[in-house]
């Protein structure tokens, strides 16, 4: 096993310098003396080493991921053991992981990030084809080699690790080292297939692009909670600039049931792709839940409200739809046609399928509520409505009574009702038979029921 003070094993594979610590194994950069050339080792920790069952899957699975052959994932090139000690021999990739990178340089941009998903998901593409699940997709297992290619490490490990503990989250937190990347049927200790690894990419597209992850607490425990329970925030709700094509992906890959999510890890790349070159670019405004612009009907329970009127303008954030009371996504992309006339008409409209909005609007365990906003009648109708008031200040009108205020084309002038304390479709029932064409728009409040209006703009008694 030594040769000179060196480490060797097999009598091929010479220690040079330890790189790399994880949960299970130690990392070291190595020479293959048989072909000249450097190579990682991993050296499983005795823990795992001394237990006969956790040694043969863990063998099973290198094979597999041995005859993985993909520019995206580091090669296995051989296992072995030497005198009880196990190990792993891998393709050495002079780079940095994307943790390490992170911890330098921040997040990233959309489209750098959006890139950096779009190999990992090709990568997953061929490992799954092949049958593998990865179950430890995380920025420390995605390597960025200095010439800027993208590979995904440890294929084959996690599984076998665990196979061994009956995916029991304690170990497996303390070993992989926290369930920030869970999905969460792996935080329940169900089943897993390739859907498991695109959720935890999803954690990872979200995390390179908001600086932090979705969910966060203090154990491995509590995070793996909130993966099952709660919905993460749309990343243009923290405050960060990205299209509403890139956020559609994102929430998409981090819905909780695995049906809602992209079925096949090349499904997601087309998808990075298309974004990449450049289809459905709209800018999403930071802040406010991206606004809804189809002409189809989303899934059932939902609502979306009417095309604006003609003469009656809206101000005022476009109306959103109400969520969705559930169900698989529904509806596909679509874009709003160009305008009709000569030169070219404007960029294609993305519209976020069904389930952006049950992921961005449905918050399990959440008080969300309603402030409505209602649209102007047109400028014509409002200067009216200050010509009356000046025109009845003088005296001029009808002294046989009161005059109920009207429009310059006579219509009579609306008074906004108090929609305070309703819940959204009462409020928008009495709006809408009152001739107002209501606008909402959705807020989180603690402090009132769920669905309900908590402030109103006129306010009500306002005649418009």
């Amino acid at each position: 096993m030594s040769d000179e003070g060196l480490t060797v094993f097999n009598g091929r594979y010479e220690l040079l310098r330890r790189i790399a610590r994880g949960g299970m194994a130690d990392v070291y950069l190595a020479r293959d003396a048989s072909l000249d050339r450097q190579v990682a080792v991993k050296v499983l920790f005795p823990e795992f080493a001394n237990d006969p069952s956790f040694v043969e899957r863990f063998r099973r699975e290198a094979k597999a991921a041995a005859n993985l052959n993909h520019p995206n994932i580091v090669g296995i090139y051989d296992w072995g053991q030497e005198q009880g000690t196990y190990y792993i021999v891998m393709e050495y990739v002079v780079g940095r992981s994307m943790a390490d990178v992170m911890r330098s340089t921040g997040r990233l941009s959309p489209d750098r990030a959006a890139e950096i998903a779009s190999d990992v998901a090709e990568a997953l593409s061929s490992a799954h084809n092949a049958g593998l699940v990865h179950r430890d997709i995380k920025l420390g297992n995605i390597i960025v080699s200095d010439d800027g290619q993208v590979k995904v490490a440890d294929f084959g490990i996690a599984t076998a690790l665990a196979r061994r503990t009956g995916d029991n989250l304690t170990h497996i937190g303390s070993v992989m080292g926290t369930a920030t990347y869970f999905s969460p049927e792996q935080a329940q200790g169900k089943a897993l297939d390739g859907r498991s690894d695109l959720y935890s990419l999803g954690v990872v597209l979200y995390e390179m692009i908001v600086g932090k992850p979705p969910f966060t607490a203090d154990t491995s425990t509590a995070v793996a909670v909130k993966h099952v329970q709660e919905r993460p925030l749309a990343p243009s709700l923290l405050g960060v600039s990205i299209v509403e094509s890139l956020e559609a992906i994102i929430l998409k890959l981090l819905a909780k049931n695995p049906a809602n999510r992209y079925p096949k890890a090349e499904d997601l790349r087309a998808d990075l792709q298309r974004y990449l070159a450049g289809a459905h670019r709209i800018p999403t405004r930071t802040g406010q839940s991206p606004p809804v612009r189809t002409s189809e009907r989303p899934a059932t329970g939902s609502q979306v409200p009417p095309a604006p009127v003609a003469g009656r303008p809206r101000t005022g954030p476009v109306a959103t739809a109400p969520p969705p009371s559930g169900g698989p996504p529904t509806g596909p992309r679509a874009q709003v046609p160009a305008a009709p006339g000569p030169g070219p008409g404007p960029p294609p409209q993305y519209v976020p399928p069904a389930y952006y909005y049950e992921e961005v609007h449905r918050s399990d365990g959440w008080k969300r509520t309603v402030l409505m906003f209602f649209g102007l009648v047109v400028l014509v109708a409002a200067l009216g409505f200050l010509g009356w008031i000046f025109y009845d200040s003088l005296g001029l009108g009808d002294n046989n009574g009161p005059t109920e205020p009207t429009t310059p084309d006579g219509a009579a002038l609306i008074e906004v009702p108090d929609v305070s304390g309703l819940s959204y479709g009462e409020a928008d029932a009495l709006l809408r038979s009152a001739g107002l064409e209501p606008e909402p728009s959705y807020q989180v409040n603690t402090g009132v029921p769920e669905n309900t209006v908590f402030a109103q703009s006129p306010p009500g008694g306002q005649r418009i």
